[in-house]
């Protein structure tokens, strides 16, 4: 796969809430780091930080407005949309940036997104 296609596909197994298939796309020592808060190092921590994040999530929908490629890194601009367990649904701009190794596994994976934004979504 290019770095494009792996970063497509990881998006797809968020989509499909498929924690299992998502990781193993993954490094085991991938920095996972949502800018406004501490990063996340390995895929143990992550995996770990996601089960907690998608325990309330019965669907995600991640759309993908535009996606560039230099080399070994990957720039997206979405829109990370969920929804709840209960019905409610939030959704956030993020732009996210995906660094692969020489395995075509994804190393570094940063997202910027608006703190208050997150918060006002996710608020329940």
């Amino acid at each position: 796969m290019t770095p494009q296609e792996t970063v497509e596909a990881f998006i797809g197994h968020w989509n499909a809430c498929d924690i299992d298939a998502m990781l193993a796309l993954c490094a085991d020592d991938i920095v996972y780091h949502n800018v406004p808060m501490e990063p996340i190092h390995g895929t143990a921590a992550m995996r770990e930080m996601v089960e907690g994040f998608l325990a309330n999530i019965a669907a995600c929908d991640w759309e993908v407005h535009a996606i560039a490629t230099n080399g070994n890194v990957v720039l997206t601009e979405r829109t990370d949309g969920f929804t709840f367990k209960d019905g409610r649904r939030a959704a956030i701009r993020v732009m996210g940036t995906f660094e692969l190794g020489a395995g075509g596994l994804i190393t570094a994976w940063r997202d910027y997104f608006d703190m208050l934004e997150f918060q006002r979504e996710f608020a329940g």
